[in-house]
């Protein structure tokens, strides 16, 4: 049986790495398309930054300050720094290359920092965090037995990923700002999927246009896209029945719960989504997912 301390640092050093590297891509999307629209249609450019910033519940910061600030909770150095503090407390049950990979991005983002602040930096520092969560995710997955850590280092990874994909799709289309040219609305779909890792496998089923309602139906439900939000359940079922199996009575209510979470997108389609209203179902979702979350901690972890 797995120590309750062991479980709860595996559980948050998959989630601070998925919170960075997702926080991380989407700053380095929406700057680069401050940078295409800044010039032609400021006021676009300033509600997308706006927007993504509200999506990921940061603070109208400096990008310096947003990656940087180790006091400020949800930057990304902070992000780091916990997900690394997590992986000290239990070195003996994760793999040397998974420390070295970890601590080896903590010191390079703050040689980042010292080696000062230019636009260019914050753009390579901003990617450098991304590529280091993909290459600590490859480490992990090919160094680690599919024991119970991996089960919670990876559960910990897609209910943070569900929980950011959840709250910046909610944000984003609760509507874009009233256009202010013809091409906003098109720009603001766009941008969406980039934040999400999502345009180039969008394109490959829908090559003709970006619209609101294929957008929501793709990122949501689609089947086989490792980031929609119907994938992603579905895998943190699988993982909490996997971890619920060995414990009995223990594990079933977290286990039924993130089943509860799962069936929300296995049995319905975009049409009941749009007509409950899209933020109004991804609140619930969330609200199920606190629960399921919740109930993964009681169970395992030290309280």
């Amino acid at each position: 049986m797995m120590l309750s301390r062991v479980a709860d640092a595996l559980f948050w050093m998959g989630r601070y790495l998925e919170r960075a590297e997702h926080v991380a891509r989407v700053l380095e999307v929406t700057r680069a398309v401050l940078i295409d629209l800044d010039q032609v249609d400021p006021e676009t450019a300033k509600n997308q930054w706006k927007g993504a910033l509200a999506a990921l519940s940061l603070p109208d910061a400096p990008t310096e300050k947003l990656l940087y600030d180790q006091s400020e909770s949800t930057s990304l150095v902070a992000c780091i720094s916990r997900a690394r503090e997590n992986a000290r407390q239990v070195r003996e049950v994760i793999s040397t290359d998974m420390w070295e990979h970890l601590n080896q991005a903590y010191w390079s983002i703050h040689e980042a920092h010292a080696r000062g602040v230019h636009e260019s930096q914050l753009s390579q520092a901003l990617k450098d965090v991304v590529s280091a969560s993909f290459q600590w995710d490859g480490v992990a997955d090919g160094t680690t037995a599919r024991d119970e850590g991996w089960l919670f280092m990876k559960i910990g990874k897609f209910v943070e990923r569900i929980d950011g994909t959840a709250r910046f799709i909610s944000v984003r289309v609760e509507g874009p700002p009233r256009p202010t040219t013809p091409s906003s609305e098109n720009i603001h779909w766009i941008a969406l999927l980039r934040c999400l890792c999502s345009m180039e496998a969008y394109k490959k089923l829908h090559p003709q246009r970006v619209d609101r309602k294929n957008v929501i139906d793709f990122l949501m439900l689609d089947e086989t896209f490792p980031r929609s939000l119907r994938y992603t359940t579905l895998l943190a079922s699988d993982f909490a029945g996997r971890l619920a199996a060995p414990h009995g009575a223990r594990g079933k209510s977290m286990e039924r719960a993130f089943g509860k979470l799962a069936s929300r997108l296995e049995y319905t389609n975009v049409d009941e989504i749009e007509k409950q209203g899209t933020s109004e179902f991804l609140k619930e979702l969330l609200s199920d997912l606190d629960v399921a979350s919740g109930l993964l901690q009681r169970s395992y972890f030290l309280q």
